[in-house]
């Protein structure tokens, strides 16, 4: 019996975390933080048992957590709960500065304990066949991507920089800054961003990243506005390319149109909803050792990449250096 807790305990936990916890006669939720807990975590715990805590220090000991709490607070409570000697899954973005992803990772390693990033996309059929496609040379050489990501939260605590980090582009653009690099197995070297900022005291309103990569150009647009939760990915290569879209009326889930060097369609796939995949799969590490999709260390790279697009963006529009990936 794994026994489980939640580290917050909002909407998105409920509905793409909880139930597959639920559904798996092998977890005990034991467990819940939430300072600021509403009826539907009151009810939770009610039906489950669970502790309902305030206080992080008052958690009962538990095997594993689920770190979902606002974006600026991830490191500091999943190095608790890494102190405390649990596994960590960290809901995404997975946290805000690269200094804070190291001490994350290499404590996760001092203390052998497992850890994850709840990057779906990575367990997407969609996308997996996309890197496939891609690694086999289906398109040739990539030469350009480009992704656009519009829409964002309209209230909460995303909205409140000291709590969601930044608007669009760390709720959003993190996602592209993880799938990107995966998809065209790359490491980027640069980064460049313009940032549309937002009223006083609010979060931003998204922006625009360009991240070069050694002959590949990548152009990510991920603002505010537009037809809300649109979502699409388009690879180009030198004998074809590759388009990802989200469906607007599904929260997960990826079609992929795979597309000759004249436009022909070669192979197109529906969409496949995967909600609750992270987690099983994050459970099943748990019992198996398996390797997950995206532990702490593949993370790293989508924290370099989001803080050096606001590094740029506080700089002019700088070109920011991309580091090399931890030994």
């Amino acid at each position: 019996m794994i026994r489980f807790a939640m580290i917050g305990c909002g909407g998105f936990s409920r509905r793409y975390h909880v139930p597959t916890l639920l559904a798996d006669t092998g977890v005990k939720l034991v467990g819940i933080f939430d300072p600021l807990a509403g009826d539907a975590v009151k009810a939770l715990a009610t039906q489950t048992g669970a502790r309902l805590v305030a206080r992080l220090e008052d958690m009962p000991d538990v095997d594993a957590v689920l770190v979902t709490t606002p974006h600026m607070l991830h490191a500091g409570h999943a190095m608790t709960a890494l102190e405390r000697g649990w596994a960590v899954l960290v809901d995404k973005p997975f946290v805000m500065a690269r200094a804070d992803a190291v001490r994350l990772i290499e404590r996760a390693g001092a203390k052998n304990l497992a850890n994850a990033v709840a990057f779906n996309r990575r367990l997407d059929v969609g996308c997996l066949r996309a890197r496939d496609i891609v690694r086999a040379g289906g398109i040739g050489a990539v030469r350009f991507v480009q992704t656009i990501q519009l829409g964002y939260e309209k209230g909460g605590w995303f909205l409140d920089p000291t709590l969601g980090g930044g608007g669009a582009y760390t709720g959003r653009g993190t996602h592209m800054a993880d799938i990107v690099p995966w998809l065209i197995d790359s490491r980027p070297t640069q980064v460049r961003s313009r940032l549309r900022a937002g009223p006083p005291g609010r979060a931003d309103l998204g922006g625009f990243i360009e991240i070069g990569f050694p002959g590949v150009e990548c152009q990510i647009s991920c603002i505010e506005e537009g037809w809300h939760m649109w979502d699409e990915i388009r690879i180009f290569g030198e004998d074809g390319m590759i388009e990802l879209r989200r469906p607007l009326a599904m929260p997960t889930g990826w079609t992929m149109g795979w597309h000759s060097k004249r436009g022909a369609a070669r192979e197109e796939l529906a969409a496949v909803p995967n909600e609750g995949a992270i987690t099983t799969e994050f459970l099943t590490s748990l019992r198996t050792g398996a390797q997950v999709s995206c532990s702490f260390a593949q993370a790293l790279l989508s924290v370099e990449i989001v803080e050096a697009a606001f590094a740029s963006a506080a700089n002019d529009s700088a070109s920011i250096t991309i580091g090399q990936a931890m030994p």
